[in-house]
């Protein structure tokens, strides 16, 4: 992780594979060889997800690359990506993880050993936006009149192990949310919602004046290919470090997202852009736990895109 944070992917890739080798990891057990980036024309590769939604999320834009040298591809992800994942090209079979045969496919790999393979550099992330696309008709937003749609991320998955650092209380977006030349749109949800109480976020939202509603887009939110229909017809998305963040980046959508002091590897060091994703910017913390600081320097620059018409509606 300290390699990739400093920009090392040689190192950090090729340490990364020994992952398998701690508790944290369960390896995929099957009779068939893990691949090594040979080219397999005439046989099928069997890629999975691991760890987290965004992690899935921002190395299926490696798909072109093994789609060259492998006859077919088959992809395994939960659920919640299959509505998302489903029109990808490179992809010749996609499944969840109880719907596999393990005779179907010659080799396997999962998905986050393929920068690795793939010899990733700083300076040769394949960082093409869009990558992945959505139906904006699938999730029609409430109205915004004239203001542009803000679409807003407090908190992550609560399983997650610096979840404690990452996520923000939804008070400490005060800031943002009294702009009243905007609209604001919350994307949370499961598990990542805050408060996770249906009824004490409510409160929460309530709390901010009726002149400036905070739309609570849970119930028409059911997966990742909804939460993307809704990203499609924003004009930006504001996010903590978890899956949203990545989704909008894949989609080439103005993204800011909200780091903590000493943030994941993959945002690297001391930089207010992301390699990753081209049309995102970064908001760190300059001191452990000031969420409100982040959220003021984020209010300040709203202001001022407002001001510069950078966020009238359609001009993106």
């Amino acid at each position: 992780m300290a390699y990739l944070k400093n920009g090392d992917f040689k190192r950090g890739w090729a340490e990364c594979e020994w992952r398998w080798q701690t508790p944290k990891f369960t390896p995929f057990s099957c009779p068939q060889p893990q691949w090594q980036g040979q080219p397999m024309r005439d046989q099928t590769l069997l890629l999975y997800t691991e760890q987290g939604a965004g992690d899935a999320i921002q190395f299926v834009r490696y798909l072109p690359w093994v789609a060259q040298r492998c006859g077919q591809v088959k992809v395994v992800c939960p659920p919640s990506l299959l509505p998302l994942f489903a029109h990808l090209p490179g992809i010749d079979d996609l499944r969840t993880p109880g719907d596999i045969a393990l005779e179907a496919f010659d080799a396997h790999l999962p998905l986050m050993s393929l920068p690795y393979l793939a010899q990733t550099t700083l300076e040769t992330i394949p960082a093409i936006v869009p990558y992945l696309q959505a139906d904006p008709s699938r999730c029609p937003l409430p109205p915004s009149g004239d203001r542009p749609r803000i679409g807003i991320v407090w908190g992550g998955s609560p399983t997650h192990g610096n979840d404690r650092h990452r996520s923000t209380p939804l008070q400490a977006w005060e800031a943002v949310l009294q702009l009243s030349n905007l609209a604001f749109y919350s994307l949370q949800k499961g598990d990542g919602r805050r408060p996770v109480s249906r009824d004490h976020r409510a409160q929460a939202l309530a709390q901010f004046p009726d002149t400036l509603p905070v739309h609570d887009l849970d119930p028409i939110i059911q997966d990742y290919g909804d939460t993307a229909a809704v990203i499609a017809q924003l004009d930006l998305v504001i996010s903590v470090d978890t899956s949203v963040a990545h989704l909008a980046g894949a989609m080439a959508k103005p993204c800011w997202t909200l780091l903590s002091y000493s943030a994941d590897w993959r945002w690297l060091r001391d930089r207010n852009d992301s390699p990753w994703y081209p049309t995102m910017r970064l908001f760190w913390q300059t001191q452990p736990g000031d969420w409100a600081g982040v959220l003021s320097r984020v209010a300040a620059a709203l202001r001022e895109a407002s001001a510069r018409h950078y966020l009238d509606p359609g001009e993106g």
